[in-house]
């Protein structure tokens, strides 16, 4: 188990004794670690090199920095840590001061250390719930970002994670004037077919296995997204010329080819591919796109399983 960690602020070198001494046991077992800091300046230090501290018990009247000033420090070294103020000065306008700059609660000098035993677990209860909360609301955020930029059928990222990734590539330091971009759009020969046939359950299996054979035929860095219904996009940083694209595309070709086994039938389809390549430093991202388009509706009016370079269309 995690020992709590306990940073203690205080001149007084008899406190220190006293809590390694009353707290001996604890300390022994490891339940708990007490760091000690002889003014603000050096609780701050440690703070910022040592993360797992879980709260602070601090006077307020020390040299150097005292506890008021060191409390508004805090939450921008830690917004999670809680402080408990230990003071000989008990009047209620100093217990409201310090609850004021940010206190958990408030003891007084001498230390009632079975009031002190209580007072820690009860702060490390407080803290340990805050971090648990803190943790649910970036997993939630983190889940909200997934949902919003990735396709709940495949995993894949969506259109708007595609542009993401393609604004990103644009906003990057410009790469070498030689390297370029290639954009495939992917079309599916057949899939129409196959989900008035068969039911749109098996035409989603069939995007998801599509998906998976999609992924292994690019290179690190490269990315394939799902637009919506059987259309994909893929994404070919950083390369040198065309021949590194048509390489891809033949990969794709050969593996979408190869027969699916849905629901206990053999699928075989194809797919139609349009290719653009061009500089991100020459053309906005989207213009990538739509030329890829183009050339996809290209493709498929030759027939199925054909690809077409977008530079070879006839423009009007």
């Amino acid at each position: 188990m995690t020992p709590v960690r306990i940073l203690v602020v205080d001149d007084e070198l008899e406190l220190e004794r006293l809590i390694k001494q009353r707290f001996r046991k604890q300390i022994t077992a490891k339940t708990m670690d007490f760091i000690f800091a002889a003014n603000g300046i050096e609780a701050l230090h440690r703070l910022q090199h040592d993360r797992q501290i879980d709260m602070v018990l601090t006077d307020l009247n020390m040299p150097e920095m005292d506890g008021f000033t060191l409390m508004q420090h805090l939450p921008k070294v830690n917004d999670t840590l809680k402080v408990v103020v230990i003071s000989a000065y008990n009047d209620m306008a100093r217990i409201r001061q310090a609850m004021n700059a940010g206190a958990f609660d408030f003891l007084t000098k001498p230390i009632d250390f079975h009031d002190l035993k209580q007072t820690i677990e009860k702060t490390i209860e407080s803290v340990q719930r805050l971090r648990h909360q803190k943790i649910q609301a970036q997993q939630f955020q983190e889940a909200l970002l997934e949902a919003a930029f990735h396709d709940t059928l495949t995993g894949l990222p969506n259109r708007r994670g595609l542009c993401h990734h393609l604004n990103h590539l644009f906003d990057q330091p410009k790469l070498p004037m030689e390297h370029t971009t290639a954009v495939l759009f992917i079309d599916l020969d057949g899939f129409k077919q196959v989900n008035d046939e068969l039911g749109h359950l098996i035409g989603d299996e069939l995007l998801k296995q599509v998906a998976q054979r999609l992924v292994p035929c690019l290179r690190e860095g490269d990315l394939v997204a799902r637009l919506g219904g059987d259309e994909f996009v893929i994404v070919l940083s950083s390369i040198v010329d065309g021949t590194v694209a048509i390489a891809v595309v033949e990969r794709i070709q050969a593996q979408l080819k190869k027969p699916f086994e849905l629901g206990g039938v053999q699928i075989v389809i194809g797919a139609s591919i349009g290719i653009t390549i061009g500089k991100l430093t020459d053309q906005p991202p989207e213009d990538l796109l739509r030329e890829a388009d183009l050339a996809m509706y290209s493709a498929k009016a030759q027939g199925k399983g054909c690809y077409v370079l977008f530079n070879a269309i006839q423009q009007p």
